[in-house]
C-alpha cells in the first residue's frame, strides 16, 4: 500500500483521471434530471392547483386539501406522461407576453360569431368563412423553437372564430380556419 503525503496532511486529493471524475459527473447529471423533474412536477401542481382554486371558488380547507390532492395527482401523471414521451420543454418568459391579449381576443372574436350568429338567424345570411395564412416564423427545430410553435398554435386557437392548423415550414406561415374572416391572406 502506498502513503499519499497529501492526504495524510489533510489537503484536498483530486481523483485519478477517468475513475472518480466520470462517476461524480453521473451523479451530477443524476440530480439535475431529479431537479429538472421535480421542478416540472411543482409547476404543473401549482397550474392546476391554482386552476383549482379558481373554478371551485372557495378557500375551505377541505376543498384546498382535495384541491391539492388532484393537483399532485395531475402533476404526477403530466410528469409522467411528458417523461415517457420524451417532451423537451425550453420555453423564454417574453413568450408569454402575447398572452396578455388573449382575454380581449376572446372578447372580440364572442362578439364577431355572434354577431355572425345572429345575422344567420334573422337574415339566413351565411357568413364568410374559410382558411387564411397568417405570417410566422417557423423557427429552428429544437425544443426551444418547438415549444415557441406550439404555444403560438395554441395561443391562436384560443378565440372562437380562429382555429391553427399549423405551421407551413417552408413558406413561413400558420394556416387558420376562421368561421367569420377577418384577417389574413386567402390560403390556397
Amino acid at each position: 500500500m502506498t502513503r499519499n503525503p497529501d492526504a495524510e496532511a489533510g489537503r484536498a486529493v483530486s481523483p485519478a483521471p477517468g475513475r472518480g471524475s466520470r462517476a461524480s459527473e453521473r451523479r451530477r447529471r443524476r440530480t439535475v434530471r431529479i431537479v429538472r423533474r421535480l421542478c416540472a412536477w411543482l409547476l404543473w401542481w401549482v397550474l392546476l392547483m391554482s386552476l383549482w382554486v379558481i373554478l371551485d371558488n372557495s378557500i375551505a380547507l377541505d376543498e384546498l386539501l382535495a384541491g391539492a390532492g388532484a393537483a399532485a395527482l395531475g402533476a404526477c401523471l403530466a410528469e409522467v406522461a411528458s417523461y415517457q414521451a420524451a417532451t423537451r420543454f425550453r420555453m423564454r418568459i417574453e413568450w408569454l407576453i402575447p398572452a396578455l391579449s388573449l382575454p380581449g381576443q376572446v372578447a372580440r372574436d364572442t362578439v364577431i360569431v355572434f354577431a355572425a350568429l345572429w345575422r344567420r338567424l334573422t337574415r339566413g345570411e351565411e357568413p364568410a368563412s374559410g382558411f387564411r395564412e397568417l405570417p410566422v416564423r417557423y423557427g429552428s427545430n429544437t425544443a426551444e423553437g418547438k415549444t415557441r410553435r406550439a404555444l403560438y398554435v395554441g395561443g391562436q386557437s384560443v378565440a372562437p372564430n380562429t382555429f391553427a392548423l399549423g405551421i407551413d415550414r417552408d413558406r413561413d406561415v400558420m394556416i387558420v380556419h376562421q368561421l367569420v374572416v377577418t384577417r389574413g391572406e386567402a390560403a390556397e
